[in-house]
């Protein structure tokens, strides 16, 4: 995968799952036909994880059932009530593969407890996603986890609006901010501080920095953005970012 810029991307429109749910709710047919289809990586991750085997699209059962409880999902989604489309359908799917289990239970060997472990995403694109499939499911996870980090940002005030617009420009700059941004991730009370108070612990931080406060306030939002990504379990961000002291990737 080449190493491009997240924050590149987080300056272009980020039309989210969230909006093209409602999109399709509100009528748009065709686009719900192409919803479906990208996501049908993300429905067979889903699938091959409850199931711990093989999914044979054409032929499994249970990837019927997925696909219908797909579809329940983009009908039934009520913002109001959960944030994230991708983690409503995925609890759509479960349920439903789950009860279409235990209804087959009685006919059929009892399955192993690994039976319901999760793979792993490298150990799944191996085991069960053609070639073809695997670029897709990468833009997914991308899209995934941007939108776990927006509603993570916004516990903070940040947006990913005015996030890209924080940027700093100039690779010194940059190269400071991500060296500052390591410092709080890395120690546990500054972080915990951060995410307590919602704002960098301006007052501790400078004892371990030489650094004015008004830098650290001026370039606030960035600083919290790659602390965060630092620490977090967002691993496509990670693998697209080259959080290294001179800057590069970002």
């Amino acid at each position: 995968m080449a190493k491009l810029s997240i924050f590149k991307m987080l300056k272009s429109d980020y039309d989210s799952t969230n909006d093209i749910v409602k999109r399709i709710q509100n009528g748009d047919w065709f686009l719900k036909e192409e919803f479906i289809s990208d996501y049908t990586p993300f429905i067979l991750k889903t699938v091959a994880r409850i199931t711990g085997k093989y999914v044979d699209i054409e032929n499994s059962e249970e990837y019927s059932i997925a696909l219908m409880a797909f579809d329940e999902a983009i009908n039934c989604f009520d913002i109001g009530k959960n944030k994230s489309f991708l983690g409503f359908s995925d609890l759509v799917i479960n349920r439903r593969i789950i009860d279409y289990i235990r209804k087959n239970r009685k006919n059929k060997n009892v399955f192993p407890f690994t039976y319901f472990e999760c793979e792993s995403n490298e150990d799944f694109k191996e085991k069960y996603m053609p070639e073809y499939f695997v670029g897709r499911f990468d833009n997914i996870e991308i899209k995934e986890e941007i939108i776990f980090f927006k509603e993570k940002l916004a516990t903070f005030g940040i947006t990913l609006e005015n996030l890209a617009k924080s940027i700093p420009k100039h690779k010194d700059s940059k190269r400071l901010c991500i060296r500052i941004a390591k410092i709080i991730a890395n120690d546990t009370e500054l972080y915990y501080k951060l995410n307590k108070s919602k704002n960098i612990p301006m007052t501790d931080l400078m004892k371990l920095v030489d650094v004015h406060h008004v830098t650290v306030e001026r370039n606030r939002k960035f600083i919290i953005a790659v602390s965060l990504i630092i620490n977090s379990g967002l691993d496509v961000i990670k693998s697209y970012l080259q959080l290294t002291e001179d800057g590069g990737g970002v």
